[in-house]
C-alpha cells in the first residue's frame, strides 16, 4: 500500500487508526439563550476535527468523505457519543450539582440506518445516569426529510431516555410546518436567509415573528444560526427567538 500523504488507501488506514486511538478532536460552538440565560443549562453544538487536519492546517472536514466511503461515519458518531458521555460522567462524579452542558451532535445518514445505534446511546446515557438533554442530535433539513421514517423511529427510541433532537435549515414555509408537525423535534434552526431577513423591514420581521410564535405553539424551541452582529442578535430577541449561534457570539473552540 502506498504511504504517500495523498494516497486514498493511506488516508483510509489513518482514519481507521484514529477511530481506535482517539485521533479525533471535539470542538464546540455556544448556542446562546436570548432570554433569561441564567435559567438554562449551557447548550452547544459539537463539531469534529481529525487531528491531522489540525497538525497540517487542512480545512475542516477534509477526511469526512473517506469516512463515508469506508462506512465509518456511524463509528465516528458512536465515538462522539461515548466521549461526551464519559466526560459528562466524570464531571458529575467531581461535582454532582454541576449544570452539565447540553451537547448537540450532528448525525450522519449512515448512522440513521444503523439498527444498533439507539441501543448504544441508551446504554451509555443510562449507565451514566445523565440528566435529560445532555445528549442531543442534529440533522440538516434535507437529510431529515429524506430519512423521515428512520429519524422518526430513532426519536421514538431515544426521546424517552431524555435525548433531544434538532433539525437545521428550517425556512418557516407551510410545507415545512407539515413535516415538522410529524417529526416534532425539540429545536428548529432557522435558515441563513430567514435569519438575515429579520430586522431588514418591518414586514419581514413581523413575518419572522409569526413563524417563531407558531413554533412555540407546537412546543418547539427556536435557534438562529449565522448570527453575525450584536444588532442582529437584538432583532432576534425582539421577535422572541430562543437561542442564537454564530461568530458574533462565539467561534468554535476546542473542548
Amino acid at each position: 500500500m502506498s504511504t504517500e500523504p495523498n494516497s486514498e488507501g493511506s488516508i483510509a488506514e489513518r482514519v481507521k487508526e484514529a477511530l481506535r486511538t482517539g485521533g479525533f478532536l471535539l470542538y464546540s460552538q455556544v448556542i446562546l439563550p436570548l432570554a433569561d440565560p441564567e435559567r438554562w443549562r449551557p447548550l452547544r453544538e459539537i463539531l469534529i476535527r481529525f487531528r491531522e487536519e489540525e497538525e497540517k492546517m487542512l480545512p475542516p472536514g477534509t477526511f469526512f468523505p473517506v469516512l463515508e466511503e469506508n462506512g465509518l461515519l456511524p463509528d465516528l458518531d458512536r465515538w462522539v457519543v461515548s466521549t461526551l458521555v464519559k466526560r459528562s460522567r466524570a464531571a458529575l462524579a467531581e461535582k454532582p450539582n454541576l449544570p452539565l452542558p447540553r451537547n448537540s451532535i450532528n448525525l450522519a445518514p449512515d448512522t440513521l440506518r444503523d439498527a444498533k445505534f439507539a441501543a448504544y446511546v441508551l446504554k451509555g446515557v443510562g449507565d451514566a445516569k445523565l440528566p435529560d438533554g445532555t445528549i442531543s442530535f442534529e440533522l440538516p433539513w434535507d437529510l431529515a426529510m429524506d430519512h423521515a421514517d428512520l429519524l422518526e423511529a430513532l426519536m421514538a427510541e431515544l426521546k424517552p431516555a431524555g435525548c433531544r433532537f434538532s433539525i437545521a435549515g428550517f425556512d418557516g414555509s407551510e410545507p415545512s410546518f407539515d413535516a415538522v408537525n410529524i417529526l416534532c423535534p425539540h429545536y428548529l434552526k432557522f435558515t441563513y436567509g430567514f435569519v438575515q431577513r429579520v430586522g431588514r423591514t418591518l414586514a419581514e420581521s413581523e413575518q419572522a415573528e409569526a413563524v417563531n410564535a407558531r413554533c412555540h405553539e407546537m412546543g418547539i424551541r427556536t435557534i438562529a444560526e449565522h448570527v453575525e452582529s450584536k444588532e442582529m442578535m437584538e432583532h432576534l430577541q425582539v421577535i422572541g427567538v430562543d437561542y442564537a449561534q454564530g461568530m458574533a457570539i462565539s467561534p468554535p473552540k476546542a473542548l
